[in-house]
């Protein structure tokens, strides 16, 4: 699939990279980054619609906002979360683990309707 990024600066603090469908013209996956204090730059929200998984996409969009970073912005630090299928990708381009991160859900609570007020 041949895709086309478009960079969009949603305000002074965020940038989004749209990946889109040369043939269609349709979205098919994103990518942002925010800017922080201290001239850090963190790599957020990635994704990739389901059925367009596996074309190359996340790829392209890592190395467009890549490219974006190291022209603009050379002296910050970046920074991302990141899952178990995207770690290589960064590690093969110059990231390391900083600090592991844990996911923890909590389920949805019920309201006891038998509380009293006091």
């Amino acid at each position: 699939m041949k895709t086309k990024i478009n960079i969009v600066e949603i305000d002074k603090s965020i940038i989004l990279f749209i990946a889109i469908d040369k043939l269609s013209n349709e979205v098919v996956g994103r990518c942002s980054l925010k800017f922080r204090e201290n001239k850090t730059i963190r790599y957020q929200d990635a994704l990739v619609d389901e059925k367009h998984r596996g074309k190359g996409i996340y790829k392209n969009l890592f190395y467009a906002r890549e490219r974006y970073v190291r022209k603009k912005f050379k002296n910050h630090v970046i920074e991302s979360y990141c899952k178990d299928s995207t770690i290589n990708m960064f590690l093969e381009n110059g990231f390391n683990i900083d600090s592991k991160l844990y996911l923890v859900k909590k389920k949805k609570q019920s309201i006891n309707v038998n509380l009293k007020a006091v």
